[in-house]
């Protein structure tokens, strides 16, 4: 869940624009411009694993850029005075992080669009993978927990949030392919208070032809 606070979210947000800057440049530097979610899970893991750095002792330094926004998540979250509480603003950074990174290649011009499909599954591959090797290596404490479970579930928001409306686009532009199932959803064109949309509507039992 990213929806912290306004005022945990300034400080967040000023580390996120340095390392999202960080990778758009590494990767146009480099000529690694489909390398996304490489450079995301160096990030993430980093990240992630700074945390736990921190847990275990909070005067941990924080020397890499991936780091010092892990920092900034772990000290705005002591706020709520509840150990792990950090959870939600590491949601936070990292859907952030997910958009900008995309936003400032388009800026850029080394892409033509902030969001295309493979845009999205290196960014859910890069997630997923993360969240496998947290799992893998975690312990069974509410830090080795949560920490994968953060990234599942930015993945999760990510798909609700912002695919499903790119795929709805791309099926009004392109047409469906959901032909020889009994059961699929379908859009339609939806309207409220002024802003026009679509919304998906569950078909019932029809036999393939």
């Amino acid at each position: 869940m990213p929806y912290i606070p306004p005022a945990n979210r300034p400080d967040i947000d000023a580390r996120v624009e340095v390392v999202a800057e960080e990778i758009a440049t590494t990767m146009i530097e480099k000529h690694q411009t489909a390398e996304l979610s490489v450079h995301y899970r160096r990030v993430f893991t980093e990240m992630a694993d700074f945390i736990v750095a921190l847990e275990r002792d909070p005067a941990s330094p924080a020397v890499t850029t991936a780091q010092q926004l892990a920092a900034t998540v772990f000290e705005k979250a002591k706020a709520y005075k509840q150990i792990g509480a950090w959870a939600g603003e590491l949601n936070y950074a990292l859907t952030m992080l997910i958009q900008l990174v995309p936003y400032k290649m388009f800026k850029k011009k080394a892409w033509e669009a902030a969001l295309r499909y493979w845009i999205h599954v290196q960014t859910v591959g890069a997630l997923t993978r993360t969240a496998y090797d947290l799992h893998a290596r975690g312990a069974n404490d509410y830090v080795g927990n949560a920490l994968p479970a953060v990234f599942e579930d930015v993945k999760d928001e990510l798909k609700r949030r912002v695919n499903s409306a790119y795929e709805a686009a791309q099926i009004n532009a392109s047409g469906d392919c959901y032909h020889y199932v009994p059961f699929r959803t379908q859009l339609t064109p939806f309207e409220t208070a002024g802003t026009k949309g679509f919304i998906e509507i569950m078909l019932p039992f029809k036999a393939p032809e």
